[in-house]
């Protein structure tokens, strides 16, 4: 009894170390991404259901909010997001919806979600937990779009207008090299912070 009760000691022990040494491993890409969390704001449109009208409609409601992001972006000094702000993205999907012929309702909030990893056009970004803004359409029962709308990195055409976007929006060059995995070692803390986003929300889960 006493030799099993030693050896599950040194198996927790050794769990404890080995546990420790993959902390430390990731704390640094967990760090970062982290900071760039903090600095921007996804956003997360809901259609209405999956029929092909809906799906388009998605998409046309998605372009009228991000253009209304854009137009208020200055407006929102020390870059938090406010009620004015929310109130004109969800009457700028609402006017969308209405001009496009339907009179879904419109809801928009603010929430901290999980979100997988994304491979978009011209970066990235590892699974985590993000501010967003959500915008459902109707009763929300469709497939989602996501991107970034603050700062706009969904609308630059090409690699160099999104590194330009991000650096004017305050991004540094590690965190744009973070998330354009340029080279080995920003690739391994890309997919680092990737497994560790996912290990977090499985035990929140």
């Amino acid at each position: 009894m006493r030799k099993i009760l030693k050896l599950k000691r040194w198996e927790l022990a050794l769990l404890c170390g080995l546990f420790f040494t993959l902390f430390s491993m990731a704390a640094a890409p967990v760090r970062a991404q982290s900071r760039l969390a903090a600095k921007i704001t996804r956003l997360h449109v809901v259609a209405n259901s999956d029929s092909e009208q809906d799906q388009q409609l998605k998409l046309q409601v998605r372009d009228a909010v991000l253009q209304a992001a854009q137009a208020r972006q200055d407006q929102l000094g020390n870059g938090e997001i406010d009620q004015d702000f929310l109130d004109a993205i969800r009457l700028a999907g609402q006017q969308e919806v209405r001009r496009q012929g339907y009179d879904y309702p419109v809801k928009v909030q603010r929430a901290n979600m999980y979100f997988d990893t994304r491979y978009y056009e011209d970066f990235s970004l590892p699974a985590g937990y993000y501010d967003a803004v959500r915008v459902t359409i109707g009763s929300g029962n469709g497939k989602n779009w996501w991107c970034v709308m603050l700062p706009p990195l969904c609308d630059p055409a090409c690699s160099q207008e999104f590194e330009q976007t991000a650096r004017e929006a305050g991004l540094e060059p590690g965190e744009i090299r973070f998330m354009t995995r340029d080279g080995i070692e920003y690739s391994a803390k890309f997919k680092t912070a990737e497994l560790w986003g996912k290990l977090v929300h499985s035990l929140r889960s």
